[in-house]
């Protein structure tokens, strides 16, 4: 009722002032805007800019629980079946995943189109038929009409992208399916894991993480020492035993979430992952592998042919 919200004036309680009350308001929905288009980042020095992008101190990480809302959508679409009936399971194993990172993700319905989304505040995740999928992401990629045959050779054996700059996961659940389900009976709970596992990487791009196999002189290998446990960043997440993660991306991921020093980098670059990588290589001297090394960073498929799952690859046939 309009009388609880603004009571009358009595003896000397304040008088309510429309004018100021407009002002706050006014106020905090640009306060909410700016978080969820951020200014513009200032011009570093040669020297601001090495110490910025130093993975060698992260600075006070605050590792503290932290809640993250994800919308996911899943395509009304009739072929679409199978992913309505695995998701629930699915989503269990990734919520269990991050929560023992300390990361609890907070599942949200997602309609066809998105909510308010923010890097590091309000994430999504959208299962596909591959039409959209594709449709989405010659979107996302803006990639025009002239030069759509030649995404489509260059994406002909992913099934997901990570869109840091959007907040967005797009997965073609037909062409993984088609790829990557097992037809054998009574392996469903195989088929769940294995799409457990490829969303727990891609989300691990919205959290502020890239590719175990990017470099080789960096602290993340795409096996835990252990030399087993796969790590979730690398590409060795078709495997039946859980992924792995190590501290250091864990404080990657907290420095992220927390508005920390990687926060402040990938603002820096406008959240462009491909700037965010040039720039901790330059400023880190860390190695990129040569063509011969990334090979272990595929594997093969169902069918035999040699494949990656997301956009992190440079396949450049040229």
């Amino acid at each position: 009722m309009m009388t609880e919200l603004f009571p009358k004036n009595k003896g000397q309680g304040r008088k309510f002032r429309p004018g100021a009350w407009l002002c706050r308001t006014v106020l905090v929905f640009l306060m909410f805007l700016s978080l969820l288009h951020p200014v513009a980042a200032r011009e570093l020095s040669p020297q601001e800019e090495a110490a910025l992008f130093s993975l060698a101190d992260l600075g006070p990480v605050d590792i503290s629980p932290k809640k993250l809302v994800v919308e996911v959508f899943i395509s009304p679409d009739p072929e679409m079946a199978a992913c309505h009936r695995l998701l629930p399971g699915v989503w269990d194993r990734v919520q269990g995943f991050y929560g023992r990172l300390g990361v609890y993700l907070e599942k949200m319905e997602g309609g066809p189109q998105p909510g308010p989304l923010a890097p590091a505040a309000r994430l999504r995740v959208e299962m596909l038929t591959h039409k959209d999928w594709l449709a989405r992401s010659f979107k996302a990629f803006d990639v025009q009409p002239p030069f759509r045959l030649r995404f489509l050779q260059v994406c002909r054996d992913k099934c997901a992208f990570a869109h840091l700059p959007l907040s967005v996961v797009h997965v073609s659940f037909k062409r993984f399916q088609e790829m990557e389900f097992s037809a054998k009976p009574g392996d469903e709970a195989v088929n769940r894991d294995w799409l457990a596992n490829l969303l727990i990487h891609e989300l691990g791009h919205l959290l502020g993480l890239y590719h175990a196999h990017e470099f080789v002189n960096d602290p993340i290998p795409e096996r835990l020492p252990d030399g087993k446990t796969p790590n979730f960043m690398s590409h060795h997440i078709a495997s039946r035993t859980d992924l792995g993660c190590l501290d250091f991306q864990k404080s990657l991921m907290h420095s992220y979430l927390g508005r920390g020093k990687v926060y402040q980098q990938y603002a820096q670059v406008n959240f462009d992952p491909l700037n965010y990588l040039k720039l901790i290589k330059r400023h880190n001297g860390y190695r990129e592998p040569g063509a011969a090394a990334k090979a272990p960073g595929k594997k093969q498929g169902r069918q035999g042919a040699v494949k990656t799952y997301d956009d992190d690859d440079a396949d450049e046939d040229d």
